[in-house]
């Protein structure tokens, strides 16, 4: 994604009524700044209308980041999460992407927090993510987004294995993004977890 896609989006997006978007993504839509806001990993995002202008802690979105929340905005069906699980694979058409978001998203959180568990449980606290039981080692769920929230698994090095992470999406994330969406939010929220420390 990037200014292309964005392009494409806001067409997308052009004939929506901004409070019914909003109301369909979880956001807040101000009538008079003519602007949604929506938390957004940890940050809040916000997009103008109708020229959707995109930012995030106030600070112009990258394009991709930006492409990603107007699509979102433009593509939702507004399902809540439903708790149940999937992996990037099962997305629709993620076949293409599969080895490569594995590459940039998973393994890179695992090389990265190898024996830092803790520091990883605090990167995902930073991001408003919080402990779930029954899956991995360890895990948590982090609301990237109202309506889309990512699960990420955690399982450490042992004598046999190198640590593995491996990240998690509601069934409903194809009513919400593009599978390409899904991995620019999984890289994105793969950099951040990365930066923290």
């Amino acid at each position: 994604m990037g200014d292309d896609a964005l392009r494409a989006a806001r067409e997308m997006a052009a004939d929506l009524d901004p409070s019914t978007a909003a109301a369909r993504i979880g956001a807040d839509w101000d009538e008079h700044a003519k602007r949604l806001t929506l938390p957004f990993l940890g940050s809040t995002a916000s997009i103008t209308y109708p020229d959707f202008e995109v930012a995030v802690s106030d600070r112009p979105a990258p394009s991709h980041i930006a492409a990603l929340l107007v699509y979102h905005m433009a593509m939702s069906d507004g399902s809540l999460p439903i708790d149940s699980w999937m992996s990037f694979a099962d997305l629709p058409n993620a076949s293409f992407y599969v080895t490569a978001f594995r590459g940039y998203a998973s393994r890179r959180i695992a090389r990265h927090y190898s024996s830092k568990a803790e520091s990883l449980d605090r990167a995902v606290q930073h991001l408003g993510g919080e402990a779930i039981e029954g899956l991995g080692d360890r895990a948590w769920i982090i609301h990237a987004l109202p309506r889309v929230p990512i699960a990420l698994l955690w399982w450490g090095a042992d004598d046999e294995f190198e640590a593995r992470a491996e990240l998690l999406w509601d069934k409903t994330a194809a009513n919400h993004l593009t599978t390409d969406g899904c991995a620019v939010l999984g890289s994105w929220l793969t950099s951040l977890l990365v930066a923290f420390e």
